[in-house]
């Protein structure tokens, strides 16, 4: 119990230090904000994995970036989802989430600012403009993070795919970059607010390219990601 306490005093503590200063350098260096919040993402991620006793464990992260846009799509099990990516990758990515992350007090404000993108599906203009604004981060050389479940599965087993992340990595021609991760369910159940110490694993797979495709395409390469997860997940060599 005062492990768990401990670790929400940590988050919040986490969230206040690195959001606080992101929404800080946005009011006083505006024209310097992206570089100076740049990191606030993945540190806030990082604080929050040593607070709960996380061990983070990155196999090939050698294939995320590269200096051009990709879009990343990963499982979905847990919240620790996002520290783990948010720890691995640190710099230069985006996620992509609901409407409703970017209401909470103070965090959303905050969330919004460093870079992510927070999507109105009820809203089709916000919609659109959300997804142009995406766009424009993968022409910067960004990773945008996105889940195609949609929502935390919660036996572990990977569920359904939406179909945006395709459609817009087709829209931008940019590859799609398959990630497992491994261990953040026994950490962090949907549903439990119970946190255990325990070991998050983000193992990624190999870019796949989108050249030449068109909307057309989008249920095979949907496939063809689904395939390549669940490879990752069983333990299949990426």
């Amino acid at each position: 119990m005062i492990r768990i306490a401990w670790t929400y005093v940590v988050m919040v503590g986490a969230t206040v230090f690195s959001g606080g200063r992101a929404v800080l350098y946005y009011f006083l260096w505006p024209r310097h904000f992206r570089r100076l919040a740049d990191g606030l993402t993945g540190e806030w991620a990082s604080i929050v994995l040593r607070g709960s006793g996380t061990r983070l464990v990155v196999r090939h992260g050698e294939r995320i970036g590269l200096g051009r846009g990709q879009i990343l799509v990963a499982n979905h099990q847990s919240w620790f989802d996002i520290f783990a990516l948010g720890g691995a990758l640190r710099r230069k990515f985006a996620f992509v989430g609901k409407r409703e992350v970017s209401k909470i007090p103070v965090v959303g404000a905050a969330w919004e600012r460093v870079g992510n993108i927070a999507i109105d599906r009820s809203d089709q203009q916000s919609a659109i403009a959300s997804l142009k604004r995406a766009d424009d981060l993968l022409r910067e050389g960004r990773t945008i993070i996105m889940f195609p479940e949609g929502t935390r599965s919660p036996t572990g087993e990977l569920g359904r795919f939406k179909k945006g992340a395709f459609v817009m990595a087709i829209k931008s021609q940019v590859p799609v970059l398959p990630v497992a991760i491994l261990g953040t369910r026994a950490i962090m159940k949907k549903g439990s607010w119970e946190i255990r110490p325990g070991t998050a694993t983000v193992v990624v797979g190999n870019p796949i390219s989108t050249e030449g495709l068109t909307l057309r395409d989008r249920n095979r390469l949907s496939r063809e990601c689904r395939d390549a997860l669940v490879g990752l997940m069983n333990g299949e060599a990426p």
